[in-house]
């Protein structure tokens, strides 16, 4: 049994390493170009607290809720790779979306927080496994869940801090290598994307590692 300072460390690298806090500033650079700098913080906050709250809610009851409505982790982990392909596209064809000024800067800030910097920036497809996983309800008891749930409020802070110095680095790198690293990080997360669908698919069929 692992005491509470291995499994909390264990937890906070393993959730360090799934939500990659360094490689999601330049998904959150190019979600929001629409804002102004204000506007950014203020998203990036609430993109933060929503992904904790869905990834803390899917944490302790997702299990029980794919199980009482017949779906496997497997399809799970499919259906978030699609969603996260489409967005990925998105990213690389530059198809940002531009609000025009008339909607009000609550809304404009709010619907970019929830999509896509909280979920499927945040929370996708791979954290919500992992946290799943993690906070296994027939292997972990409350007191090692708790453990988890403060790693991975520590891990979502350090992505906190890492998104409000966002408009620094946008000064100093400029407008051109924002959109060129916008495209890029839109390859790799398309890539993972199908990634996540195909490792489900080579393990429900029983095929090799790809």
């Amino acid at each position: 049994m692992l005491t509470d300072q291995v499994l909390f460390i264990t937890q906070l690298v393993t959730l360090w390493a799934v939500l990659d806090p360094i490689s999601h500033l330049p998904l959150f650079m190019g979600a929001t170009t629409s804002l102004t700098e204000g506007e950014r913080r203020r998203a990036a906050v609430i993109a933060v607290l929503l992904a904790f709250v869905i990834l803390a809610i899917f944490g302790f009851c997702g299990q029980f809720l794919l199980h009482a409505m017949g779906i496997s982790l497997l399809s799970f982990q499919i259906a978030g790779g699609i969603v996260l392909f489409l967005f990925a596209v998105s990213m690389v064809l530059g198809e940002t979306k531009h609000m025009p000024p008339s909607v009000p800067t609550g809304e404009r800030v709010m619907e970019v927080a929830v999509y896509p910097l909280a979920t499927p920036i945040i929370a996708g497809p791979g954290a919500m496994l992992t946290i799943v996983l993690l906070m296994d309800n027939n292997r972990y008891s409350r007191a090692e869940q708790l453990v988890t749930f403060s790693a991975l409020a520590t891990v979502l802070v350090g992505l906190l801090a890492i998104f409000l110095l966002g408009g620094i680095l946008m000064r100093v790198l400029g407008t051109g290598l924002t959109h060129l690293l916008r495209r890029t990080m839109g390859l790799v997360l398309a890539a993972l994307a199908v990634n996540l669908v195909l490792s489900a698919a080579a393990t429900w069929l029983k095929l090799p590692e790809i």
